[in-house]
């Protein structure tokens, strides 16, 4: 089959899953990884032919697709910056606003810091800023095992060191280190809110790292901002990713434990999703 030809296919199996915009963007991400034919590859070369194996590599993952299987797992990793992260159903998919808020940090300039990011999941945010900032130490921890394998294997396939460890925010201790930046995204999406959300991500994404419960959709954010206050250096930094419908709320968690400088950055898409404090 001709390339030009299984796009056709390809548009015509996921139409009911995607607008256009989308299929375009998935179709060309999906040959990028699969073939290593880019889009300008592709426009200049449609008649290059798929070989049956491959072809019929494609329609499996195309029923992958189908199921609603994001395709950054379908193809099993993304990348950021010139960074490439593994990711599979164990680890969110990263985010724009995540990226967002690790350029923010980097636009700081930082040097020879010491930075923790809590509930690391892929390890975006950690290899991110250690990369950046490169003099940096960056230690990362989530209470997943299966994410931190991936985090330690996404650290080694950029050659970057970074010391990542176990840790439930909710109810261990941060006295491991003293810290000049403390990051975090962690869960904070109420469960009411999870019937407006795409079956994409319910489905296939780690619900844990998502939602919270609707009593006390703050509490990550709480039990951070004390246990911060604790392992911060002083006029040390925390940076949040937030929900929008909240960041309010985590303005006055920071202000009851005593942090100064307070910042709200709104994202691309002007809604204010990130937030940070100073220590003192």
């Amino acid at each position: 089959m001709k390339l030009i030809e299984f796009k056709k296919y390809f548009f015509n199996v996921l139409s009911s899953n995607y607008d256009a915009g989308e299929l375009n963007t998935i179709f060309y991400l999906f040959i990028d990884h699969f073939l290593n034919i880019s889009k300008i590859d592709f426009l200049t070369n449609t008649e290059f032919k798929i070989d049956q194996e491959n072809l019929s590599l494609f329609k499996k993952k195309l029923n992958e697709l189908k199921s609603d299987r994001p395709i950054q797992y379908v193809i099993g990793e993304i990348l950021v910056s010139d960074l490439t992260f593994i990711v599979n159903e164990n680890v969110l998919i990263p985010r724009p606003e995540t990226i967002e808020l690790c350029e923010w940090i980097e636009s700081f300039n930082f040097q020879d810091v010491r930075i923790l990011d809590i509930g690391t999941g892929s390890g975006l945010i950690a290899i991110f800023l250690k990369k950046k900032l490169s003099k940096s130490i960056v230690d990362a921890c989530d209470i997943s095992l299966k994410s931190l394998e991936i985090a330690k294997n996404n650290a080694s396939i950029n050659n970057l060191k970074i010391d990542f460890f176990s840790l439930d925010i909710l109810n261990d201790s941060l006295s491991r280190n003293r810290y000049d930046i403390i990051v975090s995204n962690p869960p904070y999406v109420s469960l009411c809110d999870k019937d407006k959300m795409h079956r994409r991500v319910v489905e296939f994404e780690p619900n844990n790292a998502i939602f919270v419960n609707n009593n006390d959709p703050l509490i990550f954010y709480d039990q951070i901002a004390q246990k911060a206050k604790e392992s911060l250096n002083k006029k040390g930094f925390i940076f949040f990713e937030c929900n929008s419908d909240y960041i309010n709320g985590v303005n006055d968690i920071l202000l009851k434990n005593s942090f100064s400088n307070i910042e709200i950055r709104s994202d691309f898409r002007n809604n204010k999703r990130m937030i940070k404090a100073r220590n003192g």
